[in-house]
């Protein structure tokens, strides 16, 4: 049935007068799927699957989205290239992937791993050391803790009964 209905559409394209590359193209494009995008944080990977592995990212909002990684998948960070391996929990990434609506399945088409952040220099986290024959300086010891009571609570202060009013 379908391939009559595919005969008969491609004799009058042909009879019309468009040209096959137009048909192969049409056909070609309706396969395409959506690029789609998501950016967040690794919640987990698992290669457990031989033929992909799931990697499941953690959106702004909480929600966490599993994408398979495919050995067609690019992985990057900055302009280099990296391996799965790198992608560690916690670590931030932007995923551009297809949904395929016939599985329910996405297929990651490039991972971006963000830059990583630059470490502060051992200089700035530790102070210095004294240079040699200067004394060290002296620690400042911290203050006592010291047990803070609270006063007795005071009697109530008396007011002045209002005087009966005379009528």
């Amino acid at each position: 049935m379908k391939s009559t209905v595919l005969s008969i559409t491609l004799g009058v394209m042909l009879a019309g007068g468009l040209p096959m590359s137009h048909v192969f193209a049409a056909e070609e494009n309706a396969k395409t799927l959506p690029t789609l995008l998501i950016k967040g944080e690794v919640v987990s990977l698992d290669s457990t699957d031989p033929s992909a592995t799931l990697l499941k990212v953690k959106d702004r909002y909480g929600f966490e989205t599993p994408i398979f990684l495919t050995p067609e998948t690019k992985m990057t960070q900055g302009d280099a290239a990296i391996q799965v391996t790198s992608l560690i929990a916690g670590a931030s990434v932007q995923v551009e992937y297809n949904f395929d609506v016939n599985t329910a399945k996405r297929h990651a088409v490039s991972v971006k791993l963000a830059a990583p952040v630059a470490a502060a220099p051992a200089a700035e986290a530790a102070p210095a050391a004294p240079a040699a024959g200067t004394p060290a300086p002296e620690a400042t010891p911290a203050p006592a803790v010291t047990e803070v009571t609270e006063p007795a609570a005071a009697a109530p202060a008396e007011t002045p009964a209002a005087a009966p009013a005379q009528q």
